[in-house]
Order: structure tokens, then C-alpha cells, then sequence
């Protein structure tokens, strides 16, 4: 059987939801990639867009047999991506955001990086554009907020996060482990859908390895650089930390908010803007944790309450 009559090896999975002009640029990204020596094809899972979004796709779909498009409408990031999962053919399942740009290698890179590795996963390159390194006014907020994914480390670092702007998973993984937790992510409990597939992972003994060579480049979206953004950015990972985390972390929610309380006036008296935001970040977090624990108390009955 040729390569054109065998089932994809590679698939790669993107989930989308009214960013019409971000997938119009990641889509064309896609026109300029070197192609694996297997056979791969692309899946994205539009999460009921109601923006342009499902009109390019359907003219980007007709153009090739190996485009497919999965259209879920009850809102949540993750149970998108599950229906991508379950469509897709592909051994190797390889995961970008819709707010990235593929540069011309990355697939080759991600293909390589698996056949000489065994891991489960592998977190891919995540850079900011030239234009952004090189502004030094734009360089600083992106560095004080971080509210952008940058991943640039050194080669073959082992992993213990996943970042779903750039990840690649085996199929096999989630056999193991189970799908996306649809509780969670965005459409759903804020954030950490990658990071929690992540420490299932490695609770099974997974390894996550880092292909620095398999990069992509993220947009930068003024929006996400400013006081508001960033408080509800980390206000919404304390509440997907809470929705699959609570019972493990209830007793340390105080401690870590006054840590970090702590922490943020020491950086501020000496200057130290990243990690005065680091902390500041931390405090936003466990501050939701802890609005999200006293409403569960209150609502439970007096009796539990005892």
C-alpha cells in the first residue's frame, strides 16, 4: 500500500473558536511545511465559531482530502479537542493553538524528535516574532505579564508541563490515561487542561520530552498586555486549579496567598518587576482558589460543615 492509500500517521489537531484572522494566517503557515516521510493530515475542531471562521474552513476543507473539520458547539475547549481526537487517524497527535504560525520545519522537527525519543509527550518551541523581541517598550510587557507563551529551552529538556500552543502526544497516552478533562480549559474552568493531561502523564511514569527544533511563533495580541488581563488571566488558572485540584491543595491556599503577599512587597521595594508580577500573579491565583472554597463551604449543609 502507497503512502497516499495508508492512513495518516501524523495527525495534527487544532482547536479554534472566532479567531478568523488568526486561523487564516496559521492555515497558510500550513501551505509552507515540509512534509514528514509519512503520511499526516489536519483536524481542526471549531468549538462553534461564529465569526468567519466557519466559512474559511470550508473552502480550506474542499481544497484537499487530508483537511477535516469537526464542529462542536456546546462551548469548551476540551471536549472540542476530544472530537478531534476521535475523528483523527493518526498514531502521533500533534496539537498547535489557532493564535500561532507554523514555521516551515516544524512538523519534520516533530516527527524526528518522536522517532528518536520515547516519550509520551513533547512541548515544541513557542517564540515570540522578531518584531517583539527587538521593541524594547513591547519586549517589557511581554516579559511583566507573560500572559504570551514563550518556551525557548535548552535542547531536550525534560518536561514537566505541556503548553497546548505546541505539544505533540502519542495516541497511546491517552489510552493510558483518558482524554482532555472537559471540566476544565477555556469554555470551561479557566485554564490548565494541558498542564492537568500533563500530570496524569507522569503519574502513569510518562516522560514529556522538549523539541526545541520544532518551533511555531505566537501573535501578539495587545489586549492580553494589561493590568485586567492579567489579573483575570491568573485568577482563571486558580479556577481550573481548584475544579481538578481542590482536595489536594484546600489547606495550603492561605499559606501560598500571604507567601505571595510576602514575596510581592520584597520585589517591589527592590525593583524587581518580573518577579514582583510572578508573585502578584500567584496572589490573584490563590485569591480565587480561596473565594471558590469559602462558596463551596457555604454551601454545603451544616451538618458537613461541623
Amino acid at each position: 500500500m502507497d503512502q497516499q492509500q495508508a492512513e495518516p500517521v501524523v495527525s495534527v489537531i487544532v482547536p479554534t473558536r472566532n479567531r478568523a484572522r488568526s486561523l487564516r494566517l496559521l492555515l497558510e503557515s500550513f501551505e509552507r511545511l515540509v512534509a514528514p516521510p509519512v503520511r499526516y493530515e489536519i483536524v481542526i475542531a471549531d468549538n462553534g465559531s461564529d465569526d468567519e471562521t466557519p466559512k474559511i474552513l470550508a473552502q480550506w476543507r474542499a481544497a484537499r482530502p487530508d483537511r477535516h473539520v469537526v464542529r462542536v458547539m456546546k462551548p469548551g475547549k476540551s471536549r472540542a479537542v476530544n472530537a478531534a481526537i476521535a475523528q483523527s487517524k493518526g498514531q502521533l497527535l500533534a496539537f498547535l493553538d489557532d493564535d500561532v504560525v507554523a514555521e516551515p520545519r516544524w512538523l519534520a522537527e516533530v516527527w524526528d524528535y518522536f522517532t528518536r525519543h520515547d516519550c509520551f509527550a513533547a512541548q515544541g518551541s513557542v517564540v515570540w516574532p522578531d518584531e517583539a523581541m527587538n521593541d524594547p517598550a513591547l519586549y517589557a510587557l511581554l516579559d511583566r505579564y507573560r500572559t504570551i507563551v514563550h518556551i525557548d529551552l535548552d535542547p531536550d529538556t525534560v518536561r514537566t508541563k505541556l503548553t497546548g500552543a505546541n505539544m505533540t502526544i502519542r495516541r497511546h497516552a491517552f489510552a493510558v490515561v483518558g482524554l482532555f478533562n472537559e471540566k476544565i480549559g477555556p469554555g470551561a474552568a479557566g485554564l490548565s487542561e494541558d498542564n492537568e493531561l500533563a500530570d496524569r502523564i507522569r503519574a502513569h511514569g510518562g516522560w514529556i520530552g522538549y523539541m526545541k527544533s520544532a518551533r511555531v511563533v505566537h501573535e501578539i495580541e495587545p489586549s492580553r498586555l494589561t493590568e485586567e488581563y492579567f489579573e483575570e488571566y491568573h485568577r482563571r488558572q486558580g479556577r481550573s486549579r481548584y475544579a481538578y485540584k481542590h482536595n489536594k491543595v484546600l489547606t495550603s491556599i492561605l499559606p501560598n496567598m500571604l507567601k505571595a503577599c510576602f514575596n510581592y512587597a520584597v520585589y517591589s521595594l527592590v525593583g524587581d518587576i518580573r518577579k514582583k508580577y510572578r508573585a502578584k500573579g500567584r496572589f490573584y491565583h490563590y485569591s480565587e482558589m480561596l473565594v471558590l472554597a469559602r462558596k463551596q463551604r457555604a454551601h454545603r449543609p451544616a451538618n458537613a460543615r461541623a
